[in-house]
């Protein structure tokens, strides 16, 4: 006997998917379709907008857990099967412990899979390790791509650290902040101020930081950890130094 079943829609994208791959929009439309194919009742889409795949802690995610263990879902309906994890071991882990566990089919629209079969199943934990290689070769390019620019001189980091700004990928001086900077060093260094006296003093002096905060220790102890880039030096990964790298506050 045919036996119909109440499916939700889940979708995700990252922020890089987001421009490149496949919208939320299109993922739920294409989705609903499917189920509508099937004759199965729509409950809800369960959605993370710009969150990676290579965390578990997403809240579309976790509420279509809860919904799948509380009985509320039979059937749950995704674009691509890596829009559950990026990660091979999480992917199964969703599929294995939760899904299959409750009862509940899973439909790939991408890979034409479902769990409804041996071979379905096999063939799902096949892809989801090229999903989770797919991934990492990502990251390692992406880690490749950012070493090439900071050694051709640009600044590869985040936001740059107070006594500087990023012109054009590279960093550039700003003066009233690196005088700052050469204030906190000369106390630490010659006065041997504790972190908590440098602050006060600097506050006591009208100095702000460049939210126009007052300073706080921990303001001064992340200033004191970035020596190397005051001395024009830039630091990735662990213990890696390009030496030179732009123009330096600070002097050997």
């Amino acid at each position: 006997m045919y036996e119909i079943k109440k499916a939700c829609v889940y979708t995700r994208v990252s922020s890089d998917e987001q421009v490149k791959g496949c919208s939320l929009e299109e993922q739920e439309r294409m989705c609903k379709a499917a189920i509508e194919s099937k004759g199965w009742p729509y409950l809800k889409t369960y959605s993370d907008p710009g969150i990676s795949g290579r965390t578990m802690n997403r809240p579309g995610l976790q509420a279509m857990i809860d919904a799948i263990k509380s009985g509320e879902v039979q059937a749950v309906f995704i674009w691509k099967l890596d829009r559950l994890s990026r990660k091979q071991r999480d992917t199964m882990a969703i599929i294995e412990d939760i899904i299959m566990a409750n009862d509940v089919e899973i439909i790939s629209l991408h890979e034409t899979l479902d769990t409804t079969s041996p071979w379905g199943r096999a063939m799902i934990g096949i892809l989801s390790s090229f999903n989770q290689m797919e991934s990492e070769n990502i990251q390692m390019r992406t880690s490749m791509g950012r070493e090439a620019n900071i050694k051709k001189g640009q600044y590869a980091g985040g936001k740059p650290p107070l006594g500087y700004r990023s012109v054009n990928g590279v960093l550039t001086i700003v003066p009233e902040e690196a005088e700052i900077v050469r204030m906190i060093f000369d106390m630490r260094d010659n006065e041997k101020m504790t972190l908590v006296g440098i602050a006060n003093k600097l506050n006591e002096l009208g100095y702000r930081t460049r939210k126009g905060l007052e300073f706080k220790h921990s303001a001064i102890q992340n200033i004191i950890n970035n020596r190397e880039t005051y001395l024009g030096h830039y630091r990735y990964g662990v213990g890696n130094f390009i030496k030179n790298q732009h123009e330096p506050i600070l002097k050997d």
